[in-house]
């Protein structure tokens, strides 16, 4: 039931915005510990970061449950419902990728500035395709951040799940990158990161093949990609389901991008020849969605099958 009023919540109110969401408290203790423990940057140095970081949101969130849960049950129901909601992002990720769709209808430059916001990658200059390509990419790429591995989590491990998944998340994307700052600071993180989005990257297929399958789109093709270039990233998780996107939409994303003002050359997603459009936003998060819903479902039953 807590999932169930959780995924709604979120579909229907979004992201909160709050002085004192669990996300929030999760990144200020990660600011924390990198302003109080980081001195050389090394790996021992982010481990202990990491173990502090994620003490500390279990233990809140353990006794947020433990004593909801002594004052009844609808009050452990009520707190279990808010620490998933809080962990899932279904609304506000397509709400980013269709304010790119609305200002790309305005501009490119409004697209640009738009899409800005919710990558990494310089947008500058960046052509029409490619602000379209991009968008779709951060939709088809953080589907399993957002949506598909917190509700997972969440399924088997209950709300204490979710907030595990959410905090080292939330450390990913604030120390896990490959500069010279975070290399070794940030290592763990990452990769703890990836080891927990591992199994739900690679089942993220079932609910895009059964959504393409719904919004007629090319599951076929979806299935195939998937299968061919599920591989082709950097990140052992990402390309996943970037590939099924890429199949069920009929495009091509990767390709060269630029950070902070160098090239990197990425490999190629998808083999369509089509240009991609402005519409193209619009379908993949509809696909988004429509996955959402398929996956929230599963989840249901995995809980059920638990306490059966």
């Amino acid at each position: 039931m807590a999932l169930i009023a959780a995924f709604w919540l979120d579909w229907f109110l979004g992201e909160p915005d709050i002085p004192f969401h669990p996300v929030r408290i999760a990144g200020s203790a990660v600011s924390y510990c990198e302003k109080s423990l980081r001195r050389k940057g090394t790996i021992f140095e982010g481990v202990l970061s990491a173990v502090i970081t994620l003490t500390f949101t279990l233990s809140a969130a353990g006794v947020s449950l433990y004593y909801a849960a002594k004052a009844g049950s609808f009050w452990y129901f009520v707190v279990s419902t808010l620490i998933i909601y809080f962990s899932i992002s279904v609304r506000s990720l397509a709400e980013h990728a269709d304010n790119v769709r609305k200002g790309l209808e305005k501009s490119e430059d409004e697209g640009r500035k738009e899409l800005s916001k919710i990558v990494s990658r310089d947008t500058e200059n960046m052509p029409k395709e490619k602000i379209v390509t991009s968008a779709v990419e951060s939709v088809s790429e953080n589907y399993v951040d957002a949506v598909v591995s917190p509700m997972l989590f969440a399924a088997l491990f209950g709300p204490m799940g979710a907030v595990l998944f959410k905090t080292v998340s939330t450390m990913d994307s604030m120390i896990g990158y490959k500069n010279e700052k975070f290399l070794y600071y940030g290592r763990f993180a990452a990769r703890f990161d990836d080891v927990l989005n591992f199994l739900p990257a690679r089942l993220s297929i079932i609910p895009v093949t059964l959504a393409s399958l719904i919004l007629r789109l090319n599951t076929k093709n979806a299935i195939r990609c998937f299968g061919k270039f599920r591989l082709s990233h950097a990140s052992p998780n990402s390309a996943h389901p970037m590939s099924a996107f890429a199949g069920a939409l009929n495009l091509r994303l990767g390709g060269t991008v630029s950070y902070f003002g160098k090239l990197t050359e990425k490999p190629y997603i998808g083999d369509s020849d089509r240009s991609a459009e402005t519409a193209d936003i619009t379908k993949s998060v509809r696909l988004m969605e429509t996955s959402s819903v398929i996956w929230a479902v599963i989840c249901c039953l995995i809980t059920l099958w638990k306490v059966m």
